[in-house]
């Protein structure tokens, strides 16, 4: 399993979000979607989830654009450096617990 770094992830999500966020917008009004543009949102999604996997991070949420890189903190405790489309960085974490969990990341807590 690969472990990011608060600075790879951070490097990842600047190509990430504009490529994940017509898809959460589509996520978001998919009732209202023609069946042509749920197909090509599924197209787009499926390509982002493998993506994503090759490259180590997990898509959780298309509806609210959350996307986890699995970290390990200064202290040797495994989390996840948590992300959503509409933040500006990487600016919480997680355990194993989840979203609910999401703490603010503490720099140096990651150094």
């Amino acid at each position: 399993m690969r472990l990011f770094t608060l600075k790879e992830a951070n490097e990842i999500i600047k190509e990430l979000r504009p490529l994940l966020l017509p898809v959460v917008q589509a996520a978001r009004r998919w009732d209202s979607l023609t069946p042509q543009e749920m197909e090509e949102m599924e197209r787009q999604a499926e390509w982002l989830l493998k993506a994503a996997a090759e490259m180590g991070f997990i898509i959780r949420d298309f509806v609210n654009g959350i996307v986890d890189f699995p970290a390990v903190t200064k202290n040797g405790e495994f989390v996840y450096l948590c992300w959503k489309v509409d933040e500006p960085e990487v600016m919480f974490y997680h355990g194993p617990e989840g979203f609910r969990g999401r703490r603010r990341i503490n720099p140096e807590l990651f150094q």
